[in-house]
């Protein structure tokens, strides 16, 4: 897989597209939060934490499980841990098994389903499985069970056994002998006598479209190097230029900036606490006080990244919707950076989101 895709969106707060992120990407698996220092933000997200849950599944045993669960209880979803990105799967929160597997075992299983339509990407089909019973009929139903008990069969076979599987939402299928608790909480950084920049998110008409885009992309890039810590962002750095060379955005100030990472799989909540305590921090600073860059990684091996929401639904109506297709790989890339930014009377955000070449979304 080479190259990426980028797309540049802004907008003012409140806003239907930041307020559907967090469903629209059922997996993360990482998100980084950085702004310049203070003692309300750094409380307000150091506080912020969840869990999720490991244990070892056939996926015969996950499929009955999910296909039990009350229409109303909390999304489950389930992802393997270690998988192999050839033949692998997910359940989403839309009650999907998605499984995306090599010609070989596709043509084992006997169950329809598409190939995945990329030029030169490797030669897999996708099958999605509602797991809500009154979806499908008994015998299709049955077809399903025979095609997963074979996946599991083969795997015993293989000496792999049942799947190492990690999960939210609900507690693991009664035939689990034990589960492990993780817990996802911030691993907080703080670094002092940095460049930061002075947001300022206003589009204005005597600025050109290319130079607007460049202007951004160094706001981006520099949220990318903060994430990172990286050196060339310190005040007395003194890097050969010949060796490297960075500016930081115009204008910028020099300051101490605060960086959580949270890294797990992550329940859609959680992750939509994190973007309401950034939206709620800008919302209620004063103009010029206040700036948030989030960036948010989705797991790149699994065959749902992304679910699309319609604006003018809520999620749970918009749930439904066919996720685009995409090839797990650890190549990929789906990764969103959201900066909010209270530098006017009212707050602004702009997203840039990249993903790779084999990935539908963007056709």
């Amino acid at each position: 897989m080479r190259g990426s895709r980028v797309t540049l969106k802004t907008g003012a707060l409140p806003s239907p597209r930041i307020d559907q992120m967090a469903a629209s990407h059922p997996f993360v698996q990482q998100i980084d939060v950085v702004f310049p220092s203070s003692a309300g933000p750094d409380q307000s997200f150091s506080s912020l934490e969840t869990t999720y849950l490991k244990g070892q599944f056939t996926l015969s045993e996950l499929y009955e499980h999910a296909s039990h669960l009350p229409t109303q209880s909390v999304p489950f979803k389930a992802l393997p841990v270690g998988c192999n990105a050839d033949d692998t799967w997910c359940i989403d929160p839309r009650g999907v098994l998605t499984l995306c597997v090599s010609k070989v075992l596709y043509q084992r299983l006997g169950l329809v389903g598409k190939k995945l339509p990329f030029k030169g990407c490797p030669e897999q089909c996708v099958i999605c499985i509602p797991l809500k019973r009154e979806t499908e009929s008994v015998a299709v139903r049955e077809r399903q069970k025979t095609a997963l008990n074979i996946w599991d069969s083969i795997r015993a076979e293989n000496g792999l056994g049942k799947w190492e599987v990690a999960y939210v939402g609900a507690s693991g299928p009664p035939a689990s002998d034990s589960h492990t608790v993780i817990k996802v909480k911030a691993h907080i950084r703080h670094d002092a006598d940095v460049y930061i920049p002075v947001l300022d998110l206003t589009e204005s008409a005597e600025e050109s479209l290319e130079d607007r885009q460049e202007r951004m992309g160094d706001l981006f890039e520099w949220a990318g190097m903060a994430c990172l810590g990286a050196q060339r962002l310190k005040a007395n750095d003194r890097v050969d230029p010949y060796v490297a060379v960075y500016e930081a955005p115009s204008p910028s100030c020099i300051g101490s900036i605060t960086h959580l990472r949270w890294r797990g799989l992550m329940d859609t909540s959680f992750v939509l606490s994190v973007i309401s305590t950034a939206i709620s921090t800008v919302s209620t600073s004063q103009p010029t006080s206040s700036s948030i860059s989030i960036i948010m990684h989705s797991d790149v091996l699994t065959p749902v990244s992304y679910i699309p929401l319609p604006s003018s639904t809520s999620v749970s109506e918009g749930s439904d919707r066919e996720a685009p297709l995409r090839v797990p790989s650890r190549e990929a890339e789906d990764t969103s950076c959201l900066i909010l930014s209270c530098a006017s009377e009212r707050p602004l955000w702009a997203m840039a989101e990249s993903i790779g070449t084999w990935d539908a979304r963007w056709g």
